[in-house]
């Protein structure tokens, strides 16, 4: 059995493995106390059936690569405390944990205010191949209309992804996972950055206007280490676009971060109008995920007994990315939050996911003691037609010293009087060509 695969691979009852929150109702922007679970004492996670135990030896070894091959590289934490070696992710609360609909996957509507699904995910694989049964993230049950997967460093790692960053292996991987439903419209690689678009049958005859690109925010702005993969593309009449990130690393990096997300926006070739300040202001839902790297700012363990008491809020206060979601939310700009402003995420009700030791559910027990962050986000540009259902971590899969997040979404998109790409590069206006031959 794979190390990485959940008890009994069942993505239909994932309570022992996502944890996160789920609503009926439109999430909020920013995360409430996680009070309906008990705070049960620490202790590691059970291990399902089968698991590998790496050996102390390999464990060892794997460690010193990942100090020589981490880009994220930090001095050692000071302010660790005793006892911080030994601090696991909180246990899973039972119960599910994924947003389940009343229907399968409905047929959509020639109608201009057609839902759609659409699932968002994001992981970072610290250069490692993903687990062969990614079930467990992507899921299945419920579908989704749209899916939308975005990793970094995934195969390989940056260095070797600069030379070789093929993922074609990964794409056809998805592929399968996905079923012959649905068809990839696009994938965009840039170096270890990576996303890729699948959509349902349902949607492919609304599908038009399909485009990529990538910026670059890694050394001098060229090397792209660092940087957005993008895709844009149109359902009906309404446009979107979707950004996997991998922002700049360490604590101290977050004004680095913000500016990276604003040449990401202002420096896309998808933009359309230069007359607006970035291209999320050019489509119509706009989506930015990937590994952010935004830090908690507290001592590690101040963290490491929050996360004891499962007192995710006291860690969330701390967090260096939520009050730039907010800077303007009482109606004052703040121009040292760029453009964090434009976008907005679900209620955070997982642990933090990132960093922990190899395989284990173990935070970083290693001589830099870094402090559990949630380094991995999921955002999308303040809009009313955009209704968070479900955001979650999935805490099971342990290849990687990040853990894999998702997100699901109802979409609002404009299907009505749908008469194909050509008649809306007209203006919605029907045309009529005539060929002679002679």
């Amino acid at each position: 059995p794979s190390p990485d695969a959940c008890p009994g691979g069942n993505t239909t009852l994932p309570g022992m493995c996502h944890s996160g929150m789920s609503s009926g109702a439109p999430s909020p922007t920013v995360a409430k106390p996680d009070a309906a679970f008990p705070s049960p004492p620490m202790s590691p996670v059970p291990k399902p059936s089968g698991h590998l135990e790496a050996s102390p030896k390999d464990s060892e070894a794997e460690e010193e690569n990942s100090d020589e091959e981490d880009d994220e590289d930090e001095a050692p934490n000071e302010d660790a405390g005793p006892g911080s070696t030994a601090v696991y992710a909180p246990p899973t609360p039972t119960g599910s944990l994924v947003h389940q609909w009343a229907e399968d996957l409905p047929e959509v509507k020639p109608t201009d205010d057609q839902t759609v699904r659409v699932f968002c995910g994001v992981w970072n694989l610290h250069g490692k191949p993903a687990p062969a049964d990614v079930g467990p993230w992507l899921l299945t049950k419920p579908g989704h209309h749209i899916y939308v997967v975005g990793t970094c460093e995934c195969e390989r790692s940056i260095e070797k992804s600069m030379i070789w960053k093929d993922k074609s292996r990964w794409e056809t991987q998805v592929k399968h996972h996905l079923g012959e439903d649905y068809r990839m419209i696009k994938s965009h690689n840039m170096s270890a950055i990576h996303v890729m678009v699948f959509v349902h049958r349902h949607l492919w005859r609304y599908v038009w206007d399909i485009k990529s690109a990538q910026v670059a925010t890694g050394f001098a702005n060229f090397v792209g280490n660092k940087g957005g993969a993008q895709i844009g593309f149109s359902i009906g009449h309404t446009s979107m676009l979707f950004t996997t990130a991998h922002l700049a690393a360490h604590a101290n990096k977050m004004k680095l971060r913000t500016q990276n997300l604003a040449r990401i926006l202002t420096d896309s070739t998808l933009r359309r109008d230069k007359t607006r300040s970035g291209v999320h202001e050019d489509y119509d839902r706009v989506f930015f995920m990937g590994d952010l790297n935004p830090r908690v700012s507290a001592r590690r363990s101040d963290v490491d007994q929050w996360l004891q008491a499962r007192e995710f809020e006291r860690c969330l206060e701390r967090d260096q990315l939520r009050p730039l979601l907010l800077a303007d939310s009482a109606g004052q700009a703040d121009a040292a939050a760029g453009f964090w402003p434009h976008f907005q995420e679900a209620a955070i009700n997982f642990p933090p996911t990132y960093k922990f030791d190899a395989h284990t559910d173990r935070y970083d027990s290693s001589k830099k003691q870094r402090v559990p962050s949630w380094t991995d986000r999921i955002l999308w540009k303040r809009d009313p037609q955009v209704r968070a259902k479900a955001y979650g971590s999935v805490q099971c899969l342990q290849s990687s010293d990040h853990r894999p997040i998702f997100a699901q979404f109802e979409v609002t998109v404009d299907l009505t009087e749908w008469e194909g790409a050509q008649s809306e590069a007209n203006g919605g206006k029907k045309s009529s060509s005539v060929c002679t031959l002679q």
